[in-house]
């Protein structure tokens, strides 16, 4: 049975959001992917929704006015083009990551590449889909894993995944690697106070949050490259944005190398990275 037209219920939507002092436009964006509508379906009303939808959207809404991301409503995230299924067990992708992925691709588009931390597995399947890689992703979390070979299944990527903490995987099975690339857990225990409830209440804390001032994963891997890189390989980092300085130092205290850091689209530090040549 026939209900509802969406750009009515975008409409009522928006103002609720509103209301609940949330940013209104999230009423159009949940609408376009829980139905799978363009803005302009939805503006025509080639489609109406049945009762069942629109009170599924309706929960939605109330969702989005308790902070919940839209991602964690509809099950997935966009990601450099391609949908990938989240659950509460995984980090929610970011646009900041294809910066990462971005960088990563544009620097070297070939070899023996890890994604160090995979979660969803979007930056290790969008790697091995979009370059010429054969793709490691490691993971602690076995509920996180689950959900990165599901996405690769889905999208027809060949990533192979393994279950363990950081390079440990990789050491064990004595993995040499042309690209090593990580957004590691880096916010310090400090900023909790600091975050939003839509993230600290919905992403696991276990993809968040990392000791010594949120550096403690990196200085780990760091540590560690002699054992996994290939010589003239290149190390890739996302970062929080006041880690660089104090990452490069760690870094060229201990290795011979270049250290950059760049910048994302919000003018903050972002990226680090370095040719490895040991």
């Amino acid at each position: 049975m026939v209900c509802c037209k969406p750009a009515e219920l975008v409409k009522a939507g928006s103002r609720t959001l509103s209301e609940a002092g949330q940013p209104p436009v999230g009423a159009l964006f949940l609408m376009m992917d829980l139905f799978d509508l363009s803005q302009l379906a939805i503006t025509l009303g080639s489609r109406t929704l049945s009762h069942e939808e629109a009170a599924r959207y309706a929960a939605g809404i109330q969702a989005l006015c308790r902070d919940v991301p839209l991602a964690h409503i509809t099950g997935f995230q966009e990601f450099y083009g391609r949908r990938f299924n989240v659950t509460a067990d995984t980090l929610v992708p970011r646009p900041e990551t294809e910066e990462l992925v971005l960088k990563v691709l544009s620097t070297k588009r070939s070899g023996v590449a890890a994604d160090i931390g995979t979660g969803t597995g979007c930056i290790a399947v969008t790697l091995e889909l979009e370059g010429d890689y054969t793709v490691h992703g490691t993971d602690i979390s076995t509920a996180a894993l689950a959900i990165a070979r599901e996405n690769a299944r889905a999208l027809g990527s060949r990533v192979n995944f393994h279950h363990g903490d950081l390079l440990e995987p990789l050491i064990a099975s004595n993995i040499k690697l042309d690209i090593l690339v990580s957004n590691p857990p880096y916010i310090a225990a400090s900023e909790r106070a600091l975050m939003t409830q839509s993230v600290l209440g919905h992403d696991p804390h276990l993809a968040l949050f990392a000791d010594d001032d949120g550096l403690a994963l990196y200085k780990r891997m760091i540590e560690q490259l002699p054992r996994v890189m290939k010589d003239n390989g290149y190390v890739f980092f996302e970062i929080g944005h006041s880690q660089g300085p104090v990452l490069t130092n760690y870094i060229t205290e201990r290795y011979n190398v270049t250290v950059h850091v760049e910048q994302d689209i919000n003018q903050l530090d972002r990226i680090l990275w370095f040719n490895w040549c040991e």
